[in-house]
Order: C-alpha cells, then sequence, then structure tokens
C-alpha cells in the first residue's frame, strides 16, 4: 500500500463545460499547477468556483477526481488548515 504524500507536485485540470470538443474529441480544459497534493485540493475545494465533478488532481502518484478529491481534503493527514465551515 502506498503512503499518501502531499507533498509532491500536482495540476488541476478543469473540464470546460459547454465548449465544443476539439479535433481529438477530447474536451477542452484549464490546467493549473501547484507546488504540491496539498494546495491542489485546498484550491479544488476551497476556491474554484466550479463543481468537484468537473476537477481532476494529476500527480506523479495518481490521478484524484470528484469525491476521491474531498477524501483527500477530510483526510486526517491533510497537512493545511481547512476553512470554517
Amino acid at each position: 500500500m502506498t503512503t499518501l504524500d502531499f507533498a509532491t507536485p500536482a495540476a488541476v485540470y478543469e473540464q470546460i463545460s459547454g465548449a465544443s470538443r476539439s479535433m481529438r474529441g477530447r474536451a477542452p480544459q484549464k490546467y493549473r499547477r501547484f507546488e504540491n497534493l496539498a494546495l491542489a485540493v485546498q484550491f479544488a475545494v476551497e476556491k474554484s468556483l466550479v463543481e468537484l465533478r468537473t476537477l481532476m488532481i494529476e500527480t506523479d502518484d495518481g490521478d484524484y477526481t470528484g469525491p476521491e478529491i474531498r477524501s483527500l481534503y477530510d483526510h486526517n493527514n491533510y497537512p493545511l488548515r481547512r476553512a470554517a465551515s
């Protein structure tokens, strides 16, 4: 079992809704790079203006989508302070 590394570099991809598909059949995406997974998760949950289901976080260790991103945010080892709810 792999240990979750919140320090690994990460990228957030946002599916652009309503946009036409490109020539290769993929819907256009927005991309944002983060120094680490913790900052990417924080952005996705607290700062992104879109629903989690339209986001994917990519790291060298794996990719995370919707509910998985929320699970990372709620994880006991999540190193950043969570926003007040």
